[in-house]
Parts: structure tokens; sequence; C-alpha cells
């Protein structure tokens, strides 16, 4: 069941596509055409992309105290992305580059930009908001005029219209109307704008047309169109890339942006490494007076006094006693910048002035707690420019915020009594020692005391001396966090459109569109098809399926189906020799008459005298298809004016006769209901093998009820594609209520090649001339 439901929905598709195949071709090149049209005018974008390398790895090659002390970090690719897109970066770019400006002509039907090809430039020093929006168009006059106009667009028109007339604008916002013919190099002064037009060669164009934009205003244009990601989660190469409509633009662009982040990575390297050299000199500014305050104690004290070598085990002492003293050093300058966070922490909102790495220093829980904060504040702030602090998001990020910044101060307390212990355990072991050299001679205990003081100072002062030179090697040696491994290039072809793409897309939406269109015509289109759809509607005989006559090329094949009729009429059961046979249809224009004058033909060419009577009289046509007069016919015969001699009318065809309807009569119907008709009939029977009668159309009038009460069969025309189901219906109705004989003969059938409507291959589409639908 399912094959077979499958195998009608195909066939049914297939009827489809045939049946409307040049509605589906048209509307299918239709839609092609546009989308050809739309890429023509469609905006080309060029893509430019480069690749940049970025070191991570120097900050942390080296943990140290004094990276923390002096706030040196190091930096991840995920925070070298964002930088990279950052809006500082974007206006360093925005200073080597003039974009804001921008010329356009005409060429083919279609906007032009001139990007570094305009035959002028313009120089703006003041322009209003309505400036910024408007398009000035500029048409050369001579070599050294040109004509300036300003004009508002429709949409700007109805804008300020509609303004207007509900009084919501200002004056200042009303569109600019300007036009004025003004020289190259002149100060164009208007309370709009204030520009200078250089000409830098003479221009060809009849036209030409620029917008003007302050170019710092274009930070939001390069941020919407930069695009930065990493390769891999691991790797430290990430892909810069800008979308632009002019190519050389989008390399620029993109040049000036990469060498911006890279100008900021090598002056943030240059500022840390100032920082800690900064840090260091004041380390060993103070450290150097306390080293020579200590060694000219010591040596005061050897001058006054007369003491011997310090013995060995104050020696060792004194040793211990200043590595522990320099361990408390380094306690000391780390507790001191933890506290010195905490209170940054305590007293700012905004913690974007910690610059450190905490990871450095074993502490992983507080720097990622610091990135997180940071993140957080970023985010904030991009939605403080949308949204107000009211809004979910706003306060959900707040909220965020809030706990982050209570788990920081937590760690750092944390960290600090950590420290702080470590301090008061070390202060014991020094104690501890200091116990020991109390218990030495007094001389000795002393110069052990200014030689331990001594050794502590100068250690430290040799701690700083040397990382000063490591800092001061590593500042004369400073190269960029980043470096280009692929240069931005000029792209050649547009990435999109993508002209076939756009076409096939065309195509199949045309395609669906006009399937969709046909469908519905199908769906709607009520008429009959075939045979076998008429079979299925009635349970009449159906005695003849016609095709569709184009002229002579199928005459021999239309002829051969009314052979068939002829053949069907030959069977009829009936008390007589005569055969009498009514022609109708039920609507105009379903082709009875050709039926009935064509039918005569073929039954008076086996040998059979025919005679057709035209019972339509209110639309005679069957004089027409014969070329006769219809002065006389069968209404004066019936009216008693002529006799049925002077009616009868010889044709062309052997054994082929005709009553005409003559003139029209006021009331049809009585002269087909009275006696003279039926007298007629029985008359003409007994002379004619076959008296065919061509009644008008069942549907509109009930004049020949009477002859097809009297028909040995009443063959109903119905044509294919024009006569409705509905039609069908009313025939069945007709003949079980009025109890008369009726057959169908089914007309202006469109063949195939591979099947015929009636069991003949003709190997042609047959076609009915509008002539013949009568």
């Amino acid at each position: 069941m399912k094959n077979s439901a499958s195998e009608t929905d195909l066939k049914e598709f297939f009827t489809i596509i045939r049946r409307y195949r040049y509605l589906i071709v048209s509307i299918t090149l239709v839609s092609i055409v546009l989308a050809v049209i739309y890429s023509y005018f469609a905006p080309k974008m060029y893509k430019t992309s480069s690749l940049i390398e970025i070191n991570t790895e120097g900050s942390r090659s080296q943990p140290d105290i004094l990276s923390l002390a002096t706030g040196a970090s190091g930096s991840s690719i995920e925070n070298e992305i964002e930088i990279i897109q950052s809006r500082k970066i974007i206006l360093d770019a925005l200073q080597n580059l003039n974009i804001g400006t921008r010329y356009y002509t005409v060429k083919n039907f279609k906007t032009k930009e001139l990007y570094k090809n305009s035959p002028f430039v313009v120089n703006a020093d003041m322009l209003t908001e309505n400036a910024k929006r408007s398009t000035f168009q500029l048409y050369p006059v001579s070599e050294e005029s040109f004509k300036l106009v300003i004009k508002p667009s429709l949409k700007e028109k109805i804008i300020n219209f509609v303004m207007s007339y509900f009084k919501l604008g200002s004056k200042n916002e009303e569109p600019i109307v300007y036009e004025k013919v003004h020289k190259y190099g002149e100060q164009i002064e208007t309370p709009w704008f204030s520009i200078v037009v250089q000409k830098i060669f003479q221009p060809k164009n009849e036209k030409y047309f620029f917008s003007i934009r302050p170019n710092e205003e274009m930070k939001d244009y390069i941020v919407n169109n930069l695009k930065v990601n990493s390769i891999s989660p691991k790797a430290t190469m990430v892909t810069v890339s800008f979308e632009d409509r002019v190519g050389m633009r989008a390399k620029d662009i993109l040049d000036a942006v990469i060498n911006a982040y890279i100008n900021e990575t090598l002056k943030l390297k240059t500022e840390s490494e100032e920082k800690k050299l900064k840090f260091i000199d004041s380390q060993l500014a103070s450290i150097s007076k306390t080293l020579q305050a200590s060694a000219s104690r010591l040596q005061q004290y050897k001058a006054t006094h007369v003491v011997t070598s310090v013995g060995e085990k104050a020696t060792l002492t004194a040793e211990k006693l200043s590595e522990l003293q320099s361990q408390l050093y380094e306690i000391d300058m780390r507790l001191g910048v933890f506290q010195n966070i905490l209170q940054f922490v305590k007293t700012h909102e905004d913690i974007k002035g910690i610059d450190i790495d905490l990871a450095q220093q074993l502490s992983p829980t507080i720097n990622a707690l610091i990135l997180k904060i940071q993140e957080a504040n970023e985010l904030r702030s991009s939605l403080l420019t949308e949204y107000t602090e009211l809004h979910p998001d706003v306060v959900r990020v707040t909220k965020k915020l809030r706990s982050l910044r209570i788990s920081l101060l937590a760690a750092l307390k944390s960290a600090i009594r950590s420290l702080q212990d470590r301090k008061q355990r070390l202060l014991g072991i020094i104690n501890e020692n200091e116990q020991k050299l109390k218990q030495l001679p007094e001389q000795e205990r002393q110069l052990a005391r200014l030689t331990r003081s001594f050794m502590v100072n100068e250690k430290i002062y040799s701690y700083l001396l040397q990382k000063r030179a490591e800092t001061a090697i590593a500042a004369s040696s400073t190269l960029p966090r980043a470096r280009v491994v692929d240069e931005p290039y000029v792209p050649k072809k547009p990435f999109k459109p993508i002209v076939q793409l756009i076409v096939l897309i065309g195509g199949i939406l045309g395609f669906m569109l006009s399937m969709a269109i046909a469908l519905i015509r199908y769906r709607m289109d009520d008429t009959i098809k075939s045979s076998k759809e008429l079979e299925k509607l009635t349970h009449l005989p159906l005695y003849g399926a016609i095709p569709f006559l184009s002229g002579r090329k199928n005459l021999s094949t239309f002829h051969e189906a009314l052979r068939v009729v002829r053949t069907n009429l030959e069977f009829l059961q009936n008390t007589g020799k005569s055969k009498l046979v009514t022609i109708t249809s039920t609507i105009p224009k379903e082709g009875k008459t050709t039926i009935s004058t064509e039918l005569a033909k073929i039954i008076a060419k086996s040998g059979k005298r025919v005679i057709i009577v035209d019972l339509d009289m209110r639309q005679s046509k069957v004089h027409k298809m014969f070329n006769l007069p219809n002065k006389e016919g069968l209404s004066t015969l019936l009216a008693g004016k002529n006799t049925l001699k002077e009616v009868i009318q010889k044709t062309n065809e052997d054994n082929l006769y005709v009553i005409t309807s003559g003139p029209k009569p006021p009331d049809p119907s009585e002269l087909l209901m009275s006696d003279a008709f039926k007298k007629l009939i029985e008359k003409l029977l007994s002379e004619y093998d076959y008296v065919l009668l061509d009644s008008p159309p069942i549907g509109l009038v009930t004049d020949a009820m009477i002859a097809m009460r009297m028909s040995d069969i009443n063959l109903v025309v119905v044509r294919a594609e024009y006569s409705k189901r509905e039609f069908v219906k009313n025939i069945n109705h007709f003949a079980k209520e009025h109890e008369i004989k009726v057959g169908i003969i089914i007309n202006a059938l469109k063949v195939s090649s591979k099947k015929g409507a009636y069991g003949y291959g003709y190997g042609v589409s047959y076609g009915y001339n509008n002539n013949y639908y009568s």
C-alpha cells in the first residue's frame, strides 16, 4: 500500500510538472535572473588575514619577588586576543589611518568606492551630526570649479515630515539642502560643515559623491569587522582577519591594528623593565646607606678596641644570622606587596590597576580570582553601555563580582597570615641565634654583631646589584611579545557574495515557488483532465474520447476517434432502422457543434443517409460549419412558413443533409414542444438512417427535453480541462431524474506520446483549435 501511494504521489508530481511546465520554467528563470542581478549589485566583501605568534612564556620563566613587587605580569592567549580587539589598540591604529572620509562614483549602474584613487580629497574642520549623516554630491564644472549638492533622500524626507508634523524634532535635525558652485581649494563655510576640497587630478566622471565621518568615530566599524581567533587551545598563534568592501583598505586597517598591538606590547614590556629598575635603584640606595653605616661601625669598633679574630662558633652563628636576616627581608617585601594589594582591593571597585601574575608566587588561587574579577569587570562595563544597573544581566554580574571580591579578600588575608606566621617563626630562630652570641665575651660578641650586620647588608646589596644588571640587560634587548608570521595581503577576489551559491539558491527558490503555485492551481482546478477521471465521476457509458484538434496536423487521429463513436452508435438497440441521436453539452464552448458536424460527416462516409437538425435557435452555428445560408430553417418550418423540402439543405458531403436553425424566434421552447416538431422527427427517421440533433446546452435551457426523451441516445459532450467535475454530477442527476438514455463524449483531450486517451498510441500530442469550441 505504501509503494502504491508513493507511486501515485510521484505520478501526480510529474503530472503537475508536465501540465504547468511553462509556468515552472518561467518563474525559475525569472528567479535566476533576479539572483544574478542581486549578485551584481550586492556589495562585494573582501577579507584579509594574518598569522601572529604570541610569546606568553617570557614573564613566567623566572619566578621572582621583584616581578610581584613591581607589578610585572605574564599573559595568556585569551588575554592577548582581548587586547588586540580592545578599543585602545583600535584608537592607536586609527592614528595611522584615514578611513572616515569615503569617495564614490557610479560605473556600469553600480556604486564604486574610490579608496586612494579619488580625483579629489576632502578635509573637514567642522561637521554637525546632520552633516555626518549626509551624502555630498560633487559635479565637476570646469578644471577649477565644481558644484556641491546635498539633497535629502526619500527616507529622510518622510522621517522629517513625520517629525515636523508631530513636532518631535528640532530645526537642527532637519535634512540639509545645499547646492552651490565652488572652486577647488576654497574653504567652504556653512552652518552645517566647514570643508576644503582639493583636486588631485582631473575628474573623468560626471558625478561623484562622498561621506564624511571623523576618523576617531570609525572605531566601532573596525571592532565589528575585526576577528581574532586562536588556532587551537594550546597554540601560541592567533589568526587576525578583517572584512571590508575594499580589499586594499582591509589590508591597511589590519596592518595598522597589528602594528598598534605590537607597539603596545613593546611599550608595556619596556615600562615593566623600567619599573623594575626604578624599584631596584630605590632599594639599592637605601641598602647602600645601611651597608656603609654598618661598615663604618665595624671599622670604628676594630680601630678603638683591641680584639682578636672572631671564633669559629661565633663566625658560624653570624653567617647563619645573616642568612636568616636575608630571608626575613624577602618575607617583609612579599608581605608588603600582599598588604598593598589587599588595601587596593578594599579601596577600589575596579582592580584593573593590579597587573600581576600571582601564579609566580605559588598562589594560583589568588591569580585565578584576580583574572576572574578583571573579566567580570570588563563584562559589566560592556553591559552598562547598553543597559542600566537594574538590568537582570548587570545585576547577575554585579552579584558575581561581589562574591569574587569576598573570595579574593579572604585569600589575600590567608596569604598574609601565612607570611606573618613564617615571619614569627623566623624571628624566633633569629632570637635563638642572638642568644647564642650573647654567651660570647663582650668584645667578641659586639664584633660578631657588627660583622653579622655588615654581612646581611652586603648580601642584600649583592642580590640587588645582580638583579639590576639582569634587568638592565633585559631592558636593552627588549623585543615585542608578538611577531607576524604571515603578513596581511590585498585580496583579489571577494569572499562574498558567492555568486554561484546565490544563483543556485535563487533557482531552487524559484522552482519551489513555481511548484507551490502550480500545486495550488492544480488543487484548485476542478476541471476534468482525462477519461479515467471521468469514469470515476459517473456510471454513464463513455462513447468516445476525442483528441485536442490543432488543424490538419492530427486530423486523421481526430477522425479515427469519431469512427470509434460511430461504431459505438451502431450497437444501439432500437426498434427501428433509423437512429435518433441528440448531441448536447452542459455549457457553451465544450465542442458539441463540432462533434455533431464532424460525426455526421464520418457516418455519411460509411454510406448512411444522415441529416443534422440545429435545435439551438438562440445561438445557431451549424450553418457556419457548412457555409450554408440560415434565412430559412427549423424555426420557419415549425412556424408553418416553410415546408420540409424547402428547409433541407444538401452539403458538399455525400449523404449528408442539414436543417439549420433559421431566424431566431421569440420563444424557441414553444416551437420544440409543439406537435409539429414530433411529426418532423418521425418524418426524418422514416427517410434517413441517422438523425443528429444539435441541441442547446442542457445546463442553460430545456429546449430539447422532448427531443432527448425521443432519442435513442443523448450524447453529452464535456471538454477536458474546461468542463468542471460538478457538471458531470449534474449530468448524472439529469439522466436519473428524467429517465433518459445518456452517453458521454470527452472532447479536447491532450494525449501523451506513450499513452492514448482511448486506447490508441498516436505518437504526438493533440490540440484543438479555438474555431472548434462550439
